[in-house]
């Protein structure tokens, strides 16, 4: 149902316009820092990936514009193996310095993905190596927690050596044809934000030692189901529980929170209403009929009309002292 609201909350907030998916995809010799750096190192990806963006589109070299971006972190792949990488949902045009609202100039295309790929390689690695310094740039001291840690077994100075070696080597960054309308897009990552690296749905059985794993995009494997043993399953799964407080999906130019008159602005140009948030979040039962409209259950047996939802508050027990004792 979390993920039902946060459907809707991007619906209302989306502009009339085309979209383009964009895919950030980091080396996978960097998930052992990452590992290490669980909050901090998906920060600045996530940095690193819309300061990318921004800063060419921007340029009037491209669109001369800010765009709105709606920003997924995710750390998996089909097997469940570590693969961190950024989903970006991006407008294809943006709001200018004059304020108006300013399409792409060529249809189909956002930018080169070369050039987005190595300006985001440079700035990412950038951060990486800012990020183990213990001071700011101007000399202050950075609390501990804007600080990355060498991973156990390596030193300060192998992580840079890591950094100048991967800064030598093409990164990967796929940027998708526009699609009219960001709904199938929402869906497809709404499907991640709250689930996780798999669905109950997902797993075909379990014969006490091995489990069967339905791929999520079975179209791009010859088999549609693998196999794990018990352990490496629960192990693969436990790998991509985020540390606490870790924002996984963020909002950028004109859909961040602080723009919502340059994004009214827009959306006026295009013919939209005001955007207004979600202040009240609708009513478990309203979101199940939005879910299962024909489901059953949710209605009386004897007279079809809807059941009514009743809280009945058990307040708690402690224990007996014997219990507590032993």
């Amino acid at each position: 149902m979390e993920t039902e609201v946060w459907l809707e909350r991007r619906q209302l907030q989306a502009l009339d316009c085309p979209y383009h998916h964009v895919i950030y995809t980091i080396s996978h010799d960097l998930h052992v820092v990452w590992r290490w750096n669980l909050k901090f190192f998906t920060h600045l990806m996530f940095l690193a990936a819309w300061h990318s963006l921004k800063e060419l589109l921007e340029s009037d070299r491209w669109l001369g514009a800010r765009p709105g971006v709606i920003a997924v972190f995710q750390s998996w792949d089909d097997h469940m193996k570590q693969h961190c990488h950024l989903h970006f949902i991006v407008t294809a045009g943006g709001l200018d310095k004059n304020g108006k609202w300013k399409p792409m100039p060529t249809k189909d295309f956002l930018i080169p993905k070369r050039v987005l790929s190595t300006k985001f390689r440079g700035k990412f690695l950038a951060y990486l190596r800012q990020g183990f310094s213990k001071v700011t740039k101007n000399g202050e001291p950075k609390p501990d927690e804007h600080i990355l840690r060498a991973p156990l077994g390596m030193s300060v100075q192998q992580c840079f050596n890591l950094l100048n070696k991967l800064g030598r080597i093409r990164w990967n960054v796929e940027i998708d044809k526009p699609k009219d309308h960001p709904e199938r897009l929402h869906k497809y990552l709404g499907r991640y934000i709250r689930q996780g690296p798999i669905s109950e749905k997902r797993i075909v059985s379990y014969d006490g030692e091995t489990v069967t794993i339905a791929y999520a995009h079975p179209e791009k494997h010859d088999h549609p189901t693998f196999q794990l043993d018990a352990q490496t399953f629960i192990g693969r799964l436990l790998y991509h529980v985020p540390a606490r407080c870790t924002h996984l999906v963020r909002s950028y130019g004109l859909f961040a929170s602080a723009s919502i008159k340059k994004l009214n602005q827009t959306r006026a140009q295009l013919g939209q209403e005001p955007y207004k948030p979600i202040t009240e979040l609708p009513h478990a039962q309203e979101l199940l009929l939005r879910m299962f409209p024909d489901w059953e259950a949710i209605k009386c047996p004897v007279c079809g009309k809807l059941l009514i939802t009743v809280y009945v508050d058990r307040y708690a027990h402690s224990p007996p002292v014997e219990l507590l004792a032993a």
